[in-house]
């Protein structure tokens, strides 16, 4: 008995996690059950829990929003990225973000005229700050987004890159 209420102190200052369960070493069959314990001198068994996870993957790993050339107006290319999160614990909203997109030689397109749409934007949202594209959930979530580039004449032609950034937050 004295053995049983040193390791359930211990369990409790480590906050150890599992399930606890006691056995006989009489020749009396205990009773199998968590924290069961028929006789002084039990023994001590503790099972393993899982490790929580969670993994981000997206697809493709570069995305192209298209070629303009010195054109007005909006760039639209629906399903652009698809992110899918995969998690055996609860896990916070995911987030994105971007840098401004910069040309080679000068010139950039500001994160304010950049535009993403998930499900649970309702439309189309401005990268100006960052955008919640999945919610908090346990277990795992898919998402295709879509992206919209406003440039103008002010946006000369050329390749411009930037970085997509994907976060996941605590769970709230």
């Amino acid at each position: 008995m004295k053995r049983f209420l040193i390791w359930t102190i211990l369990v409790v200052l480590i906050g150890s996690t599992g399930t606890i369960s006691a056995r006989s070493k009489s020749t009396r069959r205990a009773h199998q059950g968590p924290m069961s314990i028929m006789s002084a001198g039990a023994i001590i068994t503790k099972s393993t829990s899982t490790v929580p996870f969670i993994r981000i993957i997206t697809s493709p790993d570069e995305i192209d929003l298209g070629t303009a050339v010195f054109f007005a107006g909006v760039h639209e290319v629906p399903g652009a990225l698809k992110v899918q999160v995969d998690a055996n614990c609860m896990h916070g909203p995911v987030v994105i973000s971007t840098t401004p997109l910069e040309r080679q030689g000068g010139g950039q397109i500001e994160p304010d005229d950049i535009f993403v749409r998930a499900p649970i934007t309702g439309g189309y949202v401005s990268l100006k700050k960052p955008v919640v594209i999945l919610p908090s959930a346990p277990g795992s979530q898919e998402v295709e987004v879509d992206f919209k580039v406003h440039a103008g004449t002010n946006h000369p032609s050329g390749q411009y890159k930037g970085i997509i950034t994907l976060t996941i937050a605590p769970p709230v």
